[in-house]
C-alpha cells in the first residue's frame, strides 16, 4: 500500500453528494461503509482479471510468447491477502501487500516501455564457449533461421542437421552464426521491450466515486 505503488482511494472529503451524509453516519456504520468501499474494489479487480478484462471492458493484450502451461495473466495480484485494504478517518485506501508488489502491479495496470542492455560476455566464458559444443537450443534456434543446407564438394547441397551442428561448431561460433542470420539485432547494444498496459486493478476515478455513492447511499437506507 505504498504511495510509489498501485492504490485505490476515495476520501470523505471529495467533493460529492455523499460525503456530508458519511460524516453524520455514526463511527462504526462509517467504519463499515469505507470497508464496503474497498471491498468493492477488490472484488470488481479480482472479476476483471478471472475475466481476462480491463476496467474498461476491454480484453487484455495477450502475451508475446504463448506459454506451455496456460494460466490467467495478472492473477497473482489479486490472490488472497496480496491485495489489502485500510479505513483510517473518512478514508479507504486499497493497494498491496508491499512495496514491491505495487511498483509492479502499476507497470502492468500502466504499460511500461523498458531499455534492456546487451550483457558482454566475460572473457573466461568466451573461452569456455570457444571449446563448448553447441547446445540443441543454439542448434535449433539456427535451423528455425534458415540455414539447413550446405554445399558439397561435387556441388550438391546437403542437408544440415541439428547433430551436425552440434557435433561441428562449438557455442561460440553458433552464437556468432546466430547473430548473423538474425540480422535484427546485429550490432545493437541495447533494444526496447514493449510491456503492454494490463488495466486490472479498479481504481477508475469515475468507477470509484459511483460505487462510493452507491455503498453510501445503501448504508443510509438501512436507517439509524
Amino acid at each position: 500500500m505504498s504511495k510509489s505503488g498501485l492504490s485505490a482511494f476515495w476520501s470523505g472529503e471529495t467533493a460529492f453528494s455523499a460525503e456530508l451524509k458519511l460524516m453524520t453516519l455514526p463511527k462504526e456504520r462509517r467504519k463499515r461503509a469505507l470497508g464496503q468501499m474497498g471491498r468493492e474494489i477488490k472484488k470488481q479487480s479480482r472479476k476483471n482479471v478471472k475475466q481476462q478484462r480491463s476496467v474498461n471492458g476491454k480484453g487484455f493484450k495477450g502475451r508475446r510468447k504463448e506459454r506451455t502451461r496456460k494460466g490467467q495473466m495478472l492473477s497473482g495480484f489479486v490472490k488472497g491477502s496480496n491485495i489489502r485494504q485500510r479505513t483510517r478517518g473518512l478514508s479507504v485506501t486499497v493497494g498491496f501487500k508491499n512495496d514491491m508488489m505495487g511498483k509492479m502491479a502499476r507497470v502492468h495496470q500502466e504499460g511500461q516501455t523498458q531499455t534492456i542492455k546487451a550483457k558482454k560476455m566475460s572473457a573466461q566464458q568466451k573461452a569456455n564457449w570457444r571449446s563448448e559444443p553447441a547446445t540443441q537450443a543454439q542448434a535449433n534456434a539456427i535451423l528455425r533461421l534458415g540455414w539447413g543446407t550446405s554445399r558439397r564438394r561435387d556441388g550438391k547441397r546437403k542437408k544440415i542437421s541439428r547433430q551436425y551442428i552440434m557435433e561441428n561448431l562449438t557455442k561460440l561460433q553458433a552464437l556468432g552464426m546466430l547473430y548473423e542470420l538474425n540480422n535484427k539485432r546485429k550490432g545493437k547494444q541495447s533494444w526496447q521491450v514493449n510491456l503492454p498496459a494490463r488495466e486490472f486493478f479498479s481504481n477508475d476515478a469515475k468507477w470509484v466515486k459511483q460505487m462510493a455513492f452507491d455503498v453510501v447511499k445503501n448504508e443510509l437506507g438501512k436507517g439509524r
